[in-house]
């Protein structure tokens, strides 16, 4: 951060001689351009609390598993993707509103956190009907109401 600051005060100091020697107007002091040097760091300080983000280089990266690309489990041999719909037993409200991240434990369930922070499992996927076999219907069971916030 202490490099990025005394870059900032020579890029400014250069404007100020270069404003200085071109017009003739009153020149920008000194304590203007150490103050907006100032400001300019008080600004980034608070951007940046941790620090500016750096890149990293390839060897210290996370190296998860490389993607398959020819897996295409969830894909029917037209191309078109298989849809997961909630079966809502006993005219209750749907839980199955607005699913935003799909999770897997070791078991191999599924559960989805909702846009209403529900916490909601997957369960007893069957296929709709013969006819279409891209639209699957499953039991959705809440979890948990993990409260307000995003």
């Amino acid at each position: 951060m202490v490099a990025l600051e005394y870059n900032i005060i020579i890029i400014l100091f250069s404007f100020y001689v270069m404003v200085s020697a071109t017009t003739s107007a009153s020149p920008i002091s000194v304590a203007s351009v150490i103050f907006a040097a100032v400001g300019i760091h008080q600004l980034l300080s608070k951007q940046f609390p941790h620090g500016r983000p750096v890149d990293l280089a390839p060897s210290n990266r996370h190296s998860g598993s490389p993607l398959d690309l020819s897996n295409d489990s969830l894909r029917l041999s037209n191309g078109k993707l298989t849809k997961i719909y909630e079966r809502v037993e006993n005219e209750g409200s749907p839980l199955l509103v607005g699913p935003e991240t799909i999770i897997f434990d070791a078991d191999g369930t599924i559960f989805t956190l909702t846009e209403q922070s529900k916490l909601i499992s997957i369960t007893d996927i069957q296929q709709k009907s013969e006819d279409d076999a891209a639209i699957m219907t499953a039991k959705v069971t809440e979890v948990a109401d993990l409260g307000i916030g995003r």
